[in-house]
Order: structure tokens, then C-alpha cells, then sequence
């Protein structure tokens, strides 16, 4: 009686795992019906600005690092567009883990569907992964390093998302600058991970290579860079980088580190007539929380590990399953037939009949 009520504990168990298993496999079919990778790229400056006025006073909001916090996110992107900002930056870290194509799909229909202004973003490092690097970022927000202008401004997006300022960014900086700068009385250099951490006593968090910072530090200064836009650090302060202002922005979504301040945020930027470029923090709510299952939808399901070990735990559970079943028919048929050949040899009848058969 005990085996048999182990025995039926144990298909429960295995069936269990199965109907999870298979549960799995369809949250992650629904999720890709509703955050489906469509190759849209949403990163298009010419047109973005084309309809713009120009101003000789205008505004811009910059928000970075919102991922991982489905509820911000939406109350960030809102504030945003509740500015009287012209347009606004995104200056990176959009996804939390750069391997996941659904998250990226995920971020790339919020952000189509609810910000109002034109949009110009960054990658970061949460958005780089190391076997594709920004492959999934520039399939779903387009380039990773451009320039744009505005009024009197020119505007120059470089990509520090792995903490490099690389050949490839210096030589386009370079060119950038060259070609471009003595056509605007202002420039603004705009870039996710900074050349220099500005929080107190805290391990530096910036480009890591001092040999290139050293160069990032010759180019600003040499073309006259007005100020430099950086984030990563979820932290808004200000201060100087080789004579030049520069700050970082508040976290937009990530773990906030300021401890005065846990707030999540932006940066509104007015850049006055005279030439001033005022800054402003902006705060949004302090408060955490997540839309659990938009979350595990597009989140849990994003990772293609998850589809694989759902699949997995399917067939095991499965297997398991059809094991104890067979097994638990095996021993019903045993209690129901007795061993044949025991029965024989327990037999007297049968043995002395079988005697007789062969003549002894």
C-alpha cells in the first residue's frame, strides 16, 4: 500500500513538471506575439528634426538607464513627454540583459509607442554583449555613433557602452569635430559610460583606459566642446572633464545610487539665446514596482536558454511520466499473473503429470 502511494506521489510529480514545462513553452510563444523582434529601427535624426521649428531658445530632456523596472519605465517615458522639451536623448543602458532579443523588442515598442518627440539614443553597456557586441542594438535603435544638429548647436553621439573610448570612436570624433564644429557656436558631446566618475569616495566607474581618456581629453579641449552628457552611474552631479562641464544623468529605471536622492529622473537642458546651457533635474518617483507578468512575459521568456530549459523540463517531466505509468502497469500485471515458472515448480500436481510426459 506504501509503494503504491509513493508511486502515484511520483507520476504526480513528474506530471507536475511536465504541465510547467509546457507552460513555459507557451508564455514564451504568447510573449513573442506581443513583443515580436519586427526589424524596425526607430533612429532616424534627419527626419525626426525635419519638421521641427527652429528656435534660438530650446530644450532638451535626457533620461538614461531604465531598464529593468517595467512600471518607471512607463512613468519615466510619460514625464518625458510631459516636458516642453523639443526633443529628447536616451542615452543607453535601454535593456537589461544585451543578449535578449525580446527584451530589446520590448523597450523598442515602448518607446515607439509612447514617446511623443523625436528621439535620439545611445547604447550603453547593459546593451552590449560579448557575442554579438551591438549587434541587437543596431538592429532594433539603429547606429551607435552619429551627429545632429540643432539651431546653433551641433550635437555628437559617440558609443562607450564596453568602457572604451576606441579607435573607432576617436577617429570618427576626430573627423566629426573637424568637419563640423566651426559651423555652430555650440557643441555638445553626448556619450553613456563618462571619462570621469564624479561620485565621492566611491571605486571609478568611467572609461577604463586612462591612455584614452587622455586623447577624449585633447579633443574637447582642442575644438572647444561646450559640455559633455554622460549616465552609467545613476547619479545626477555635475562637474569638469579637461576644463569642460560635464554630468551625469539620474538612474531612469536602474538601482539609484544617490543617497540623497532616490528619486529616478532625468535632465532637462535649456539652452538659452546668450549661449548659457542651463541644467535641471527632474524628478519622477521614488517609488519600485513592476507589472509581474508583463515582466516574466517579455522578460523570463527573453533569453533563449529559457525556451531551451522549458523544453527540457517538458520532455523530462514527460519522460519521468510515462516511466512511472509502464512501471506502475508492470507491477499491476505481476499481482494479477504470478511468475508462471514459480507456479510450476510449486506444483506437485503438475510436476508428477510432467513426469509421467517423459517416461520416467
Amino acid at each position: 500500500m506504501k509503494d503504491k502511494t509513493t508511486g502515484k506521489k511520483t507520476m504526480l510529480s513528474f506530471a507536475s513538471i511536465a504541465i510547467i514545462g509546457f507552460l513555459c513553452i507557451i508564455l514564451s510563444f504568447v510573449s513573442r506575439l506581443l513583443f515580436p523582434d519586427n526589424g524596425f529601427t526607430i533612429q532616424n535624426p534627419e527626419k525626426q528634426l525635419a519638421n521641427l521649428p527652429v528656435k534660438k531658445t530650446f530644450k532638451v530632456v535626457v533620461f538614461s538607464d531604465i531598464a529593468q523596472n517595467l512600471r518607471t519605465i512607463e512613468e519615466e517615458l510619460d514625464a518625458v513627454n510631459d516636458t516642453d522639451a523639443d526633443f529628447a536623448i536616451c542615452n543607453g543602458d535601454l535593456v537589461q540583459s544585451g543578449a535578449s532579443e525580446n527584451e530589446f523588442a520590448f523597450v523598442q515598442k515602448q518607446l515607439v509607442q509612447k514617446i511623443k518627440k523625436p528621439l535620439f539614443l545611445l547604447p550603453g553597456n547593459h546593451d552590449f554583449n560579448k557575442q554579438e557586441g551591438f549587434e541587437l542594438y543596431r538592429r532594433f535603435f539603429g547606429q551607435e555613433r552619429y551627429w545632429w544638429s540643432y539651431s546653433d548647436t551641433l550635437f555628437i553621439a559617440i558609443n562607450t557602452g564596453n568602457r572604451r573610448f576606441n579607435e573607432t570612436e576617436q577617429i570618427f570624433l576626430k573627423e566629426t569635430l573637424e568637419n563640423e564644429r566651426h559651423k555652430y557656436n555650440r557643441c555638445i558631446l553626448v556619450m553613456h559610460c563618462p571619462p570621469v566618475d564624479l561620485r565621492p569616495g566611491r571605486k571609478k566607474h568611467s572609461i577604463r583606459n586612462n591612455e584614452e581618456c587622455a586623447i577624449l581629453s585633447s579633443l574637447v579641449s582642442t575644438y572647444g566642446v561646450n559640455m559633455i552628457v554622460t549616465s552609467h552611474l545613476h547619479w545626477f552631479l555635475q562637474g569638469n572633464f579637461a576644463g569642460v562641464p560635464i554630468f551625469h544623468t539620474p538612474s531612469g529605471g536602474q538601482r539609484v545610487r544617490d543617497p540623497d536622492n532616490q528619486h529616478i529622473g532625468f535632465v532637462l537642458m535649456s539652452f538659452e539665446a546668450d549661449g548659457q546651457i542651463l541644467l535641471e533635474r527632474v524628478n519622477v518617483t521614488a517609488e519600485r514596482g513592476r507589472n509581474l507578468m508583463t515582466f516574466f512575459l517579455h522578460i523570463a521568456s527573453c533569453f533563449s536558454i529559457y525556451l531551451v530549459c522549458s523544453s527540457l523540463t517538458f520532455i523530462v517531466g514527460l519522460s519521468g511520466l510515462a516511466i512511472q505509468f509502464f512501471s506502475h502497469r508492470k507491477n499491476r500485471m505481476r499481482l494479477q499473473f504470478p511468475d508462471m515458472a514459480n507456479t510450476l515448480l510449486e506444483s506437485p500436481t503438475i510436476i508428477r503429470n510432467s513426469n509421467q510426459l517423459t517416461g520416467d
